[in-house]
């Protein structure tokens, strides 16, 4: 997953959660402006701290795996 997938990935679980980007910024205390950075792909401007914090929020963690392997049978379930 690049940085503009997860940006797209954080968006689509704070719609499951019915959450506009202003019950986020309530939520977590970042800003708008830096939420919608994220989910537009720009995280390379944003701090990794704030990025943990919102998927916290959003109920999911980082995960590291081995570049190039193949998703697991969970992973690809996961995705749906």
């Amino acid at each position: 997953m690049n940085l503009s997938e997860l940006g797209k990935e954080i968006q689509l679980l704070r719609k499951n959660k019915k959450w506009s980007q202003d019950d986020l910024e309530k939520y977590s205390g970042i800003t708008k402006r830096t939420i919608s950075k994220i989910e537009n792909g720009f995280i390379d401007e944003v701090g990794i701290k704030k990025v943990e914090m919102i998927l916290d929020l959003l109920g999911q963690e980082f995960a590291l795996r081995p570049k190039g392997r193949p998703k697991t049978l969970e992973e690809l379930q996961n995705e749906h």
